[in-house]
């Protein structure tokens, strides 16, 4: 059933995306328009394939990322030339000395093999450290039908998909230098008197194809993969990565390519768009918030207006605690139910607002004054009278059992009070979360539900700690008796963490042979 699901959802985006016929000769193609993060088309695209020397785009990555000087000087070994029959090379010989960039020339545009076979001796200590960096990149980019045994890209054990190969070249065109190589036709080492062609360089003459929308390119060919491309372009703010693969000969290759190019440059485009819709205020002199917004989306030049629509998620009504320039919600655009663009709204002015509107929260804000007040001075209080109490007894005082229910006496009638007729469990929460008073917090606690009570109890106990002097063990002992007597309302993992706490702070700073009782 799972597998019949998974071939109906293939075969809708098949049809979603793949709603044009190209005329192309390429086996396996995508294209990624990697400004707005959209396919614009495929074919094939995850079947797992031959990509030859379409490879070299991540050796050249890790060769950068793993070099911090690229203008530093190396020298050709005979090593570099071995393993060169039916690959490609750069022209370099034994003894040249050239500089990491210049590897990375020949590697991009000329695709040779003994400039990777450099690259790779002076990145890592052995070939299976820099296959490893590269496999790592794959796991890094999240790709799932691709595998580098060898840098070159030598069928053998040595595949990816169109799709997979577009995913890296997106990644490597975030680098500068990168893009800088892949983008130059050509490049001349003038004290070697080599000349390195890019694999656009006057094809277009020679097969009188325009590839001018083609900004940089690698191509790569074995017997097994035949012809592939993978290259980006650049008009109007717009960036295409375009991989086709499999492709009888270099004229259909590139001639694939200039069709794509110049199909989704020439008939796509940014169109105007207009989004205009309210949003209801509460306790404003104004009803309505209106949101007016002209954006642009991108879209075929005969697109249909009808199949253009958006949708609103955010607040269903603003209040004063929005303020001007705060996030509202967004909107969703899309064309024929698919998600094209997505945009913020904001708030772009300050509202008037009813006086009603913060009686609300004055009111909060005196009550949590009161309550705060009335903490502090019970702190004050409490304090004074253990200093008061400590005067007059020896070093060693045994601490008073303090039963449950004289405790609760000392809880005041007016928090009891208050606590009852609150009706904003938002303020006992607060209290829950701000008091260090054992009782005042337990007494609050049972008029609260669906809260994590653990959580807060651990929280309470924290706080506990941080107002009390460590080392005096009357403290300790205080505080230890007052949580005891809450014991039966406590979460067990609460009990748990207390326990430990204690003991904690009795042997760090009163002796480990000292115990709380």
């Amino acid at each position: 059933m799972k597998k019949i699901f998974l071939i109906l959802i293939t075969f809708l985006i098949f049809i979603n995306v793949k709603a044009l016929d190209l005329g192309l000769n390429s086996k396996y193609v995508y294209v990624y328009n990697d400004t707005l993060d959209r396919t614009m088309y495929e074919l094939n695209s995850n079947e797992e394939v031959k990509v030859a020397s379409m490879t070299k785009i991540m050796t050249a990555i890790i060769v950068i990322e793993n070099n911090k000087d690229l203008d530093r000087e190396i020298t050709i070994e005979d090593s570099d030339l071995r393993d060169m029959y039916e690959y490609t090379t750069t022209g370099f010989q034994a003894g040249h000395k050239v500089t990491i960039r210049e590897l990375l020339y020949g590697i991009l545009l000329r695709s040779g093999s003994d400039a990777v076979n450099a690259a790779v001796r002076v990145t890592t200590d052995t070939e299976e450290e820099f296959f490893d960096l590269m496999n790592q990149k794959v796991k890094e980019l999240n790709l799932k039908n691709t595998y580098f045994s060898n840098a070159i890209g030598k069928d053998e054990d040595n595949y990816s998909s169109v799709h997979d190969i577009a995913k890296i070249m997106e990644y490597c065109l975030k680098n500068k230098t990168f893009k800088e190589i892949i983008s130059t036709p050509m490049h001349y080492i003038e004290r070697l008197d080599i000349q390195i062609n890019g694999p656009l360089y006057k094809k277009d003459i020679k097969y009188g194809i325009d590839l001018s929308l083609i900004n940089g390119s690698k191509n790569g060919y074995t017997s097994l993969a035949k012809y592939s491309l993978v290259s980006y372009g650049e008009k109007d703010g717009i960036t295409y990565i375009v991989v086709t693969d499999y492709a009888d000969n270099n004229k259909n290759l590139f001639l694939d390519n200039s069709k794509i190019y110049q199909h989704f440059f020439n008939n796509y485009g940014y169109k105007d768009y207009n989004i205009n819709f309210n949003i209801d205020i509460e306790n404003s002199l104004e009803e309505k918030y209106n949101v007016d917004i002209n954006t642009s989306v991108y879209l075929e030049n005969d697109y249909d207006e009808s199949l253009l629509n958006y949708k609103y998620n955010g607040k269903d009504k603003i209040t004063y605690l929005n303020k001007k320039g705060s996030k509202l919600g967004s909107v969703s655009i899309y064309y024929d139910d698919e998600l094209i663009s997505t945009v913020d709204i904001k708030l772009n002015k300050d509202i008037e607002y009813e006086t009603k509107a913060y009686t609300l929260p004055i009111f909060v804000i005196i009550i949590v004054i009161i309550i705060l007040t009335f903490i502090v001075l019970k702190k004050i209080l409490k304090k004074k009278k253990k200093y008061n109490k400590s005067k007059s007894k020896t070093n060693y005082v045994k601490v008073k059992t303090v039963s449950k229910e004289q405790v609760k006496k000392d809880v005041s009638k007016e928090i009891e009070n208050f606590i009852k007729e609150e009706n904003s469990d938002e303020k006992k929460l607060k209290i829950l979360k701000s008091t260090i008073d054992i009782n005042l917090f337990f007494d609050t606690l049972k008029y609260m539900d669906n809260i994590d009570k653990e959580q807060l109890e651990k929280d309470l106990i924290d706080r506990c700690f941080e107002n009390i002097n460590f080392k005096d063990i009357e403290e300790l002992k205080d505080l230890y008796t007052k949580l005891k007597l809450y014991k039966d309302k406590m979460n067990e993992k609460t009990i748990k963490y207390y326990n430990k706490l204690f003991k904690y702070c009795v042997e760090e700073y009163i002796g480990e042979n000292k115990k709380i009782n």
